[in-house]
């Protein structure tokens, strides 16, 4: 809505796209106020101030709200049909969104609210049945007057959503393997962990701080880094938080193979535990103690490889660690 302030406003004419009325209060179209940059320049110099309401519908505020500058992100989606350099007949996809999420950081840290703009472009191979695909997201912060973004995060995911303080972006496995879920912080933006599995979340000491298990294998929709150089690599363990990484550790088996993950699954004093959210304790309280078990198999040989590790306050207990198969465990930089 354009109101008219103590001076006079003068009729005003853009070329036909905002005609000339003889009433001093004229309403934009949304079209109209989305391309602000033809039609509020002029206003701004006649003296007539700029103000934007909500939809009627979402209208609890009593009235409009004095704008500190119009910010417009647009987002389009695309389809194309086409043939590729190889000669597959192909089907790109572009997706793009917007979502506000509440991100709440460590302990008694403050709400903050982002702005994301999931972006999915994702090309299927129809005669090979491959996928490739690139997201980007990107976070503006709303309680601010800055247009400039706070973050943005790429990967290689075909689906992702927020989920608390973290994003998580899912790849398709090919060809029989595992999907791999890559976690991601709202907070800082960085890359925490990529999992074959559901990661195991966990809370403690102090209260509000989250920590997340996860494991990486060699037979998902991409092989951890650390399996490039060294065939011996059957997976890789994360231990992160919900602004960093903490850990990693590798499981090496004595002679090379492929692994998948089984279920993580949690003993608490021996028994399995089925809660969604563990809680961290000293590894001395045996009634109470936690126990995290991962079961590695070979699809091609049928070898399996069992990986039992305590976890206390302070994180992984890498000496009480427990390791079958012709495998041990070793924390990253370690040989």
């Amino acid at each position: 809505m354009i109101e008219r302030d103590e001076t006079t406003c003068a009729e005003v004419s853009t070329q036909g796209r905002f005609p000339a009325v003889p009433n001093p209060v004229a309403i934009l179209s949304v079209t109209g106020f989305l391309r602000g940059s033809v039609l509020l320049a002029p206003l701004a110099v006649l003296g007539c101030t700029v103000s934007s309401l909500p939809p009627s519908a979402s209208r609890t505020d009593g009235g409009p709200v004095a704008a500190r500058g119009t910010v417009t992100h647009q987002a389009r989606s695309e389809l194309r049909l086409y043939r590729d350099a190889a000669g597959c007949e192909s089907v790109q996809t572009v997706n793009r969104q917007f979502r506000l999420v509440r991100v709440r950081g460590p302990g008694e840290s403050p709400v903050r609210r982002l702005v994301l703009e999931e972006s999915y472009d994702i090309r299927h191979c129809l005669m090979a049945g491959s996928v490739s695909s690139e997201a980007i997201i990107t976070a503006w912060a709303p309680d601010t007057a800055s247009a400039e973004p706070v973050f943005r995060i790429s990967g290689r995911g075909v689906t992702g959503a927020a989920t608390g303080s973290l994003y998580r972006m899912v790849a398709r496995g090919c060809c029989g393997g595992q999907d791999l879920i890559t976690y991601y912080s709202l907070i800082s933006g960085r890359a925490l962990m990529t999992t074959s599995r559901t990661p195991i979340r966990l809370e403690g000491p102090e209260p509000g701080r989250v920590r997340l298990l996860g494991f990486h294998d060699t037979h998902s929709a991409a092989a951890p880094p650390e399996a490039e150089g060294d065939a011996t690599v059957a997976g890789v363990l994360t231990w992160t938080d919900e602004e960093r990484p903490i850990a990693r550790f590798v499981v090496r088996t004595d002679r090379p193979d492929h692994f998948a993950a089984g279920e993580l699954a949690v003993f608490r004093g021996g028994r399995r535990s089925t809660d969604t959210l563990q809680v961290l304790v000293p590894t001395e309280a045996a009634d109470s103690a936690l126990q995290v078990d991962i079961r590695l198999v070979s699809p091609a040989s049928g070898r399996t490889v069992t990986v039992r590790i305590p976890l206390g306050a302070d994180g992984i207990d890498l000496i009480g660690a427990q390791v079958s198969g012709g495998a041990r465990l070793d924390r990253l930089g370690d040989r």
